[in-house]
């Protein structure tokens, strides 16, 4: 089993290592994230993740690190899965936690060829909105999901 706490300062360094990973390799068709080096990565994550967001941790109970979650009102700006621990319950914990603080709607974008994410929202009961484009750099094409979260 595991548990959902807020994040804490102390997580950041191997949070933000193991995020840039995983977004390494869920994203390999996206040119700007292959470019992305961890240092890059730790300036988003604070000047934008946390900046913007409450962030939740998915952790063992011997503290490792199996995802997190970052919510901005009813915008899920990021959910990510640890690649050791993805289809094990992690996400959709995660995705219950945010239904918990947003009890209204709640929205999300995804690159139209992630296929395992779109898969994801879809089963947990979001409807596709719109298509779009990702803000540039990585002018990836997007998909854009809205939830009644109650």
């Amino acid at each position: 089993m595991f548990r959902v706490r807020d994040f804490a300062e102390p997580d950041f360094d191997e949070l933000v290592a193991l995020w840039h990973e995983t977004n390494l390799l869920s994203y390999s068709y996206v040119r700007a994230h292959q470019e992305h080096t961890l240092a890059d990565a730790s300036l988003f994550f604070r000047s934008n993740v946390l900046a913007e967001c409450r962030v939740w941790v998915a952790e063992s109970p011997s503290h490792r690190y199996l995802g997190l979650l970052a919510l901005s009102g009813s915008w899920i700006k990021q959910l990510a899965v640890f690649p050791s621990f993805q289809r094990q319950g992690v996400g959709s914990v995660l995705l219950q936690k945010a239904r918990e603080h947003s009890p209204g709607e709640l929205q999300v974008y995804t690159f139209q060829r992630n296929v395992a994410a779109r898969a994801f929202y879809e089963h947990h009961g979001f409807s596709v909105v719109r298509l779009g484009v990702s803000p540039a750099p990585e002018a990836e094409p997007d998909v854009e999901f809205r939830c009644q979260a109650a």
